[in-house]
């Protein structure tokens, strides 16, 4: 068996953690997974720690291939000095919608890896020639689950996600993950388990993503695998048809969406990023890599 790790915020609430649990627990076959932390909430001090640790495991880890799951900024510095050191072939996967950084020199020895066609187009500048790899969703659903009328917004307290212009829309249910307090006439549910967020998305009437800037929302993709429709900022890319998308700032066209949401080939859209079609697709990369680095040696 070859042995894959995934290098990243494991212990992070949100998108990207999603992601690198997602492909560890579902390797392509012919391939033990592993991952390798990198974050910690407990301050600087913490986060370097962290940051040693995972660098120490991977310069002296015993694997086949080295997959790095990175944002932009100091992810991305921590995240490239890991890549260094690693004895085996890197992909550097690049999850972050603000990526800004002119990283083509560092990166020239690894493949980099982006969101979709639209991201490598876009960041081609900044990281060089690189391939695309969708997403992919586990869609952990229940049975008899009914839908209700509130509206979810999902995601870090963070003003990039959008939560004080949510608050001003003034919504009769609005219930809101990873925050612990929230304006009166809004729910604050804090951080929920992977079961919770996946009632919620079968649950909720209408996913609300009013955020500035993302790469490849892994929330708006888990909501239309769980049937939620969703209503998005335009600032937000590559969505399929079926999203509705509003202006930051236009509140009436807001609230007009979300009361006529989208309902029908929510599951059709999202197809193409099940986790069997995505691993799939990872196991052709990783031996490409890998079978050219050995024909090398």
């Amino acid at each position: 068996m070859r042995r894959v790790v995934h290098v990243g915020p494991t212990m992070a609430p949100g998108g990207m953690s999603s992601v690198i649990h997602t492909l560890a627990a579902n390797p392509p076959e012919g391939y033990r997974a592993s991952s390798c932390n990198t974050y910690s909430s407990k301050g600087v001090r913490r986060k370097i720690k962290r940051w040693r640790i995972a660098k120490k495991q991977i310069k002296n880890g015993d694997f086949d291939i080295v997959h790095i799951h990175s944002a932009s900024d100091w992810s991305y510095k921590r995240k490239i000095s890991i890549a260094k050191v690693a004895k085996a072939p890197v992909i550097f996967h690049i999850h972050s919608g603000k990526f800004d950084i002119d990283a083509k020199s560092d990166l020239v020895d690894y493949q980099v890896v982006c969101l979709s066609p639209n991201w490598s187009e876009k960041l081609q500048h900044l990281v060089g020639d690189s391939i695309s790899v969708l997403n992919p969703v586990d869609a952990k659903l229940s049975e008899g689950i009914e839908r209700e009328n509130f509206t979810l917004l999902m995601g870090r307290n963070d003003p990039v996600k959008g939560h004080e212009f949510a608050y001003s829309l003034g919504l009769d249910d609005l219930r809101v993950t990873g925050v612990e307090s929230a304006p009166d006439e809004v729910t604050a549910l804090g951080w929920v388990s992977e079961e919770e967020k996946w009632r919620l998305l079968q649950t909720a009437g209408c996913l609300i993503v009013p955020s500035t800037f993302e790469g490849q929302p892994m929330v708006i993709l888990e909501a239309l695998a769980a049937g939620c429709p969703v209503v998005a900022s335009t600032n937000v890319p590559d969505l399929p048809d079926c999203v509705k998308t509003a202006p930051l700032g236009d509140i009436e066209a807001w609230k007009d969406a979300i009361s006529n949401p989208i309902s029908d080939g929510l599951a059709k859209a999202v197809a193409d990023h099940d986790i069997k079609i995505i691993s799939k697709q990872w196991g052709q990369i990783y031996d490409k890599i890998i079978d050219s680095n050995t024909s090398t040696e």
